[in-house]
């Protein structure tokens, strides 16, 4: 492997890890359970703090995108910070962290999906097979889930954000080649930041004055980790992958979240969640055979 395909891994690897904590912090903040502090102005707040350490970034970009760039932009903006970041929130309430990871497992079944609809190729056998154990796995984790773990409903908002990401992987590789990993991320922080922090405005005062310190650090560690950290060193990760081998790192996530979920929070791995998490990773491990 290249030195620059090394370093690409290496900062995938990275983006995963940090994004597998994710939920951790995310359920301990918002969850019914634990914290339960409100989704929205927790959501806005983060991504709004997020924002703000790209926007000395955004001066290049206004002066040397084209019109086209910034329509990518925008749907970068859409479905990787907004269409991403929101739908977990709302599902953090009510599932649990691992279980959060497992969904996100599904992201590179839903990658190699949305890349044979963009070639307008067909899936073949294998990747039908895999779809149909992967929804299989889904359908399992849903069903068996009690309050510990998580509703339909949660699972559902989860679901969505993962084929939002899943989508934002396929889109964004072009423009991180073109633009460069540092702009484009920019750029989709602070546009995609725009409507969470429109719709968590108006609870913002009353969540800042009720943090307390400990929240406080959990909640910065989210916006430099997770928001800024893991979406730098995911983009130019991506750039240097594609969409298709960075996805493979995906497969990490449930293994992260489960288990950080299982240590700081104490949340229950069960055989039903081992047997749907199992089957979503056979599907996801099928999907790679059938390329």
């Amino acid at each position: 492997m290249a030195p620059s395909q090394v370093k690409a891994a290496a900062l995938t690897l990275l983006a995963v890890f940090m994004w597998g904590c994710a939920p951790i912090g995310m359920r301990y903040l918002v969850g019914t359970d634990h914290v339960g502090l409100a989704a929205m102005p927790l959501i806005g707040l983060r991504y709004g703090l997020a924002a703000l350490f790209f926007l000395p970034v955004l001066r290049g970009a206004v002066r040397s995108w084209s019109r086209e760039d910034w329509l990518r932009g925008v749907v970068c903006a859409v479905v990787g910070v907004t269409g991403y970041n929101l739908p977990n929130a709302l599902g953090s309430r009510t599932v649990s962290a691992g279980m959060v990871g497992l969904l996100n497992g599904a992201e590179p079944l839903m990658i190699v999906m949305i890349l044979a609809l963009q070639r307008r190729r067909w899936p073949g056998a294998w990747t039908l097979a895999a779809a149909a154990i992967g929804l299989s796995g889904i359908v399992l984790l849903a069903r068996s889930a009690g309050p510990a773990l998580g509703d339909p409903g949660g699972i559902a908002w989860v679901l969505t954000g993962a084929f939002c990401w899943s989508v934002y992987c396929v889109v964004a590789p072009p423009l991180l080649r073109d633009r460069g990993a540092v702009q484009v991320t920019a750029v989709a922080m602070s546009l995609g930041a725009v409507p969470m922090l429109c719709a968590g405005l108006p609870g913002m005062g009353a969540l800042v004055m009720a943090l307390s310190l400990a929240q406080w650090e959990i909640l910065l560690a989210l916006v430099v980790g997770t928001s800024v950290i893991a979406i730098l060193a995911w983009n130019a990760g991506s750039a240097g992958l594609g969409a298709e081998k960075s996805g493979w790192f995906l497969y990490l996530l449930p293994v992260v979240s489960a288990g950080g979920g299982a240590v700081v929070l104490g949340e229950p791995l069960t055989a039903m969640e081992f047997l749907g998490g199992g089957l979503i990773m056979a599907s996801v491990v099928l999907s790679q055979r059938a390329r």
